[in-house]
């Protein structure tokens, strides 16, 4: 109302009452603002030094009416306007123009601003969010399919390089003649295996990151296992000996070992293990697979390099031993037939005259007219001649047969049970008066073999003879089966067990053995084989 008033009074040109009933309107608002404004307070004035006072209850967001704010202060402005009061007018135009601009700007403006903002921080976001997704998608595709493929072609080409240089390192460049390989056949075997762990070790621990790298051969010939490993030990661990009796793959904490297998003529043999010693205790499903493709390939090269070189030098052994013995048999039988053609000589030109002669004496008998005591002494002259020359005869071929006898090769096709059968005859006459309870049983079989027939019943003689020693109750076996073009002689002794080695040597010359004396008795013992 006071408001109102005032705009007539203006309009009326009383001016004076104009301003008196704006100062009344804002008395009315300050009362209002004291009693709804929390402390400190500041009221309006219609003049002052300093920034009008509704401009800060704008600010504060005090709730009042600002539209009848504006109305009397654009009132005030016209009163001092027209009463010339700069100063007024001025301090009452700055209220009225900063209010209005208040009033008068748009106050969606700023929330549609906030709501572009965060529209475009979302979209910025979404931006970013996909992105982000998108090279996700392709880290995730990298992890998951592209480097399991890559990891796995680096290491099936780390296993390739591994084979590489196990094959490299399993070739033997000899230029020696072939006794002199011969002679060093052991060493050669050994320095493979060598020279393989030596060679691979690197890339293999590339791979499967390593301590040590191994590789145990079994020796036909000395019926043990060779062991080389990188670094050098002595001792092999205990795992690949059951690896190898088991042949499967056998591990602990410290070793992962697998047998070589080789597949020859439709069988599996197993020539060796190959062992390798974490540097952690990992058990990966990867680590496993790779380690039984490099122990494959190297199955295949030490059966090709150590298992049938060993083959090649015992065949080149065995050419050399079947040509010395078929030298000194041609040089037996050179000699037998030297003996032979002396000892006809000798009965040639010692009786070559007796049957002339008996032949004279038996002529002059039928065809002349002798007297009775000529033809009596001829016939006597006769008989003396014919025991003469009998005489003369069997001395010369008892003496050329003795001569034969000492240096023929007996060499005859003899029956496996023939040969039994002697065993059994010997065994029954060696073990009478035996006080231990010993029994032979044999298993023939119908085959023939080529030998010296006495020697092959002494060897059995000495066999028997060394199984009797034993002073313990027990059976002996003797069995024969077909090995090709061989036959095979097991003689087994159920009481005691011999090692490959006492086994190996048991053949061969032995002082300790020779020169042992059984008491009371001046007999070997033990070396009658």
């Amino acid at each position: 109302a006071f408001a109102d008033t005032a705009y007539y009074c203006n309009v009326a040109g009383d001016y004076l009452p104009a301003l008196q009933y704006i100062d009344s309107a804002m008395n009315r608002l300050n009362r209002h603002y004291q009693e709804y404004a929390p402390p400190p307070h500041t009221y309006m004035s219609l003049v002052g030094d300093e920034s009008p006072v509704e401009l800060a209850w704008w600010s504060s967001t005090f709730n009042t009416d600002f539209h009848v704010i504006l109305d009397i202060r654009n009132e005030a402005a016209v009163a001092f306007l027209a009463l010339k009061q700069w100063e007024a007018y001025n301090y009452n135009n700055i209220a009225y123009t900063s209010l209005y601009k208040l009033l008068g700007e748009d106050q969606s403006l700023e929330g549609y601003c906030r709501q572009l903002e965060a529209s475009t921080s979302n979209k910025t976001v979404g931006v970013i969010l996909c992105s982000l997704l998108i090279v996700a998608f392709f880290i995730g595709y990298y992890l998951l399919f592209v480097r399991k493929r890559l990891t796995d072609r680096w290491n099936l080409e780390q296993v390739l390089e591994i084979n590489r240089k196990v094959f490299s390192s399993s070739l033997v460049h000899s230029q020696e003649e072939s006794v002199e390989a011969l002679e060093r056949e052991e060493e050669t075997l050994k320095e493979i295996p060598r020279r393989i762990v030596n060679e691979a070790f690197d890339a293999v621990n590339e791979l499967l990151s390593i301590e040590s790298l191994s590789i145990a051969v079994f020796n036909e010939t000395s019926g043990r296992v060779e062991f080389a490993s990188f670094p050098l030990r002595e001792a092999i661990p205990e795992v690949i000996l059951r690896c190898f009796d088991n042949q499967v793959y056998v591990s602990d904490e410290t070793y992962r070992t697998l047998p070589l297998l080789v597949d020859t003529d439709g069988k599996r043999e197993c020539v060796g293990v190959l062992c390798i010693e974490k540097r952690e205790d990992t058990r990966l499903e990867t680590d496993r697979l790779l380690f039984e493709l490099i122990a494959r390939y190297v199955a295949v090269v030490v059966f090709n390099a150590v298992v049938r070189l060993a083959t090649k030098y015992r065949n080149i052994e065995s050419a050399h031993e079947e040509t010395r013995r078929t030298s000194w048999e041609a040089d037996m039988l050179h000699v037998q037939n030297r003996v032979l053609d002396n000892c006809l000589s000798a009965i040639k030109h010692e009786t070559i005259y007796y049957p002339n002669k008996i032949k004279q004496i038996v002529e002059r008998l039928n065809t002349l007219a002798l007297s009775e005591a000529e033809e009596k002494e001829c016939i006597e002259t006769a008989t003396e001649l014919i025991d003469y020359y009998k005489g003369i005869f069997i001395l010369l071929s008892s003496c050329a047969r003795r001569q034969l006898e000492e240096v023929t090769f007996r060499r005859t096709t003899i029956s496996v049970s023939q040969l039994f059968k002697h065993t059994q005859k010997y065994f029954a006459k060696a073990s009478k008066g035996n006080p231990n309870r010993i029994t032979l049983s044999v298993t023939p079989i119908d085959a023939h073999v080529t030998g010296d027939a006495n020697q092959l019943c002494f060897l059995l003689e000495n066999l028997i003879d060394e199984a009797l020693t034993v002073p313990q109750d027990g059976e002996l076996h003797l069995q024969a089966l077909t090995d090709e073009d061989y036959i095979r002689f097991f003689f087994t002794d159920r009481r005691r067990e011999k090692t490959t080695e006492e086994l190996n040597q048991l053949f061969y010359p032995d002082l300790a053995r020779m020169t042992s004396q059984s008491a009371g008795k001046e007999t070997l013992k033990g070396t009658e084989y």
